[in-house]
């Protein structure tokens, strides 16, 4: 099928993080012919993405965009920011404008930004990739290729929400529907909740090492630096992120702490048959995600 990235002419990302300077680099190597632009508070991202040659036009304005040449506009900032982004952006659309995002977290958060935008369509997006490195100077143009990618439309214009659909299919992604509130509970139990745990583990470290007087940092062994890899992701985003699905990353984290008191439970009665049961029921449901 041919590559028309849903027909859009001219794309506008607000934001040129790793995930939106990704956007624009898989955009450009997959041979996208229309227009990117790009906006960032911050000049020197707009800066680099000029330099890497992501966007073809650069602004820290949004009065100086040519709003009647962009068709889609990206959210790719910060979740807590996109409420005020789209009041802001809304005098500046065009009628047929489309607005989407590529946040990790939608529910409520969706339906609000749906009632500020009307009449404009806004399709929420969340692709399943990322790393835990920020910054356009770390944006691959091969990110989403092959990912999986959610998309949350909740009655918008179907012709439309195809399109952003066929966009993300021309870079790659593997596309899925999903209704917002389930992805905000998906995402909290295999996303969210990982993160937080590892910045937690890290956090538990800094307290044995300051209690025992030992740098414990200085004794990282493979496993410890695999599962905390994603504490060195940004802590705005994350802040955000889970502010934002706060009801389900606290049943997600209840249902964590149940699952380390019934491993500490069993270790502190020596209980060899119940540890056993918990650790094997783990690695082989462990097992079967490979």
């Amino acid at each position: 099928m041919e590559k028309d990235f849903g027909g859009f002419k001219g794309i506008l990302i607000i934001g040129l993080g790793l995930i939106g300077g990704s956007l624009a680099l898989g955009l450009k190597k997959e041979g996208y012919k229309g227009k990117i632009y790009g906006y960032d508070l911050n000049e020197n991202r707009v800066k680099t993405a000029l330099e890497l040659k992501a966007v073809d036009e650069g602004f820290n304005s949004l009065e100086n965009i040519p709003w009647e040449s962009v068709d889609l506009v990206v959210l790719s900032t910060p979740v807590k920011t996109f409420l005020d982004i789209a009041k802001t952006i809304k005098p500046f659309l065009n009628q047929d404008t489309v607005v989407s995002d590529v946040g990790s977290v939608k529910g409520d958060l969706v339906l609000k930004i749906h009632e500020v935008l009307k009449p404009h369509t806004f399709v929420g997006v969340h692709p399943i990739a990322g790393t835990e490195k920020e910054g356009i100077e770390n944006a691959k143009p091969d990110l989403f290729k092959n990912a999986r990618l959610i998309l949350t439309p909740i009655g918008e214009d179907t012709e439309k929400v195809e399109k952003v659909e066929k966009l993300w299919k021309d870079l790659g992604s593997k596309t899925e529907v999903m209704d917002p509130h389930l992805h905000d509970f998906v995402f909290a139990s295999v996303s969210h909740l990982p993160h937080a745990i590892a910045f937690s583990l890290v956090d538990s470290l800094i307290t044995l090492s300051k209690e025992s007087g030992i740098d414990l940092f200085k004794y990282p062994g493979g496993g410890f630096r695999d599962f905390t890899r994603i504490a060195a992701s940004s802590p705005t985003i994350w802040k955000d992120i889970f502010l934002e699905n706060k009801e389900n990353l606290i049943h997600t984290l209840d249902t964590f702490l149940q699952s380390v008191q019934k491993l500490k439970d069993a270790i502190e009665k020596e209980d060899e048959n119940k540890i056993i049961e918990i650790l094997s029921e783990s690695r082989e449901k462990r097992l079967s995600i490979d």
